[in-house]
């Protein structure tokens, strides 16, 4: 006749479900997050590659990117649907015909027209794209570990220490992953982002998108990393023996 479990064992097991599946949720979030900010530069440079079109960006390969490699602002420098346009502080730049920049200046630091990355804007971005990598490795970690919890139920179930320190070690990481995205100004950044209307239509969904997938994250990270450590009294305790009341 099989055992009935307490309900002490079916609380473990409600959390150590949780705490992996809103690891998997936060790594997703923070993996797709990082393939929607390289999707909203990757037309600031060569030719185009999709529909997410920015206001302004930097001339083609072979054309000159500063005022002084030109005496002519020719619009062959400039994919199509862009003309060519001159500014005292970048130099050449092409302008788009039919998408107008909220804020001109941000939206053209951000589009770093000089390749020099030496504003503000373009530090913050160059930060934030480095620490959200950082960070959906961080994610994947904290799955690892959670993995390693839920192995240990039915390898290593005395032993208590080791599940305890595997919950808290997994929560210190999933904390650390929130604290890195949240440290570097991600939340600002992309609500300055999104008020800096740098990109035509669909440019502007892609940052609204990444923008909900940035809360998203952050909020299922907390919860994951609250989840591991509400857990690791429950392994310290009993372990993995979930028959014990």
């Amino acid at each position: 006749m099989a055992k009935r479990c307490s309900t002490r064992a079916v609380i473990q097991i409600f959390l150590t479900g949780m705490c992996l599946a809103t690891a998997i949720t936060a790594f997703t979030f923070a993996f797709v997050f990082e393939q929607f900010m390289d999707q909203m530069t990757e037309n600031y440079r060569g030719e185009l590659r999709s529909d997410n079109l920015p206001c302004i960006r930097s001339t083609l390969d072979g054309c000159a990117i500063n005022g002084q490699d030109s005496d002519k602002c020719w619009d062959r420098c400039c994919p199509p649907g862009y003309f060519c346009s001159r500014s005292p502080i970048v130099g050449l730049y092409c302008q788009h015909g039919l998408t107008f920049c909220g804020d001109t200046n941000w939206c053209r630091d951000f589009a770093d027209i000089s390749r020099t990355c030496s504003t503000s804007v373009c530090k913050t971005n160059q930060m934030v794209t480095r620490v959200t990598a950082w960070s959906y490795i961080l994610a994947a970690l904290g799955i690892f570990l959670d993995l390693v919890d839920i192995i240990t139920i039915f390898t290593l179930p005395d032993a208590v220490v080791f599940k305890a320190a595997t919950n808290v070690f997994s929560s210190l990481v999933k904390w650390l992953a929130f604290g890195l995205v949240v440290g570097a100004g991600t939340q600002g950044f992309m609500a300055e982002l999104e008020l800096g209307r740098c990109f035509n239509g669909n440019g502007m969904q892609l940052v609204a998108d990444a923008g909900g997938l940035f809360v998203s994250y952050a909020i299922v990270q907390v919860v994951s990393a609250t989840l591991s450590l509400v857990l690791a009294p429950f392994s310290a305790y009993f372990g993995g023996l979930l028959g014990r009341s």
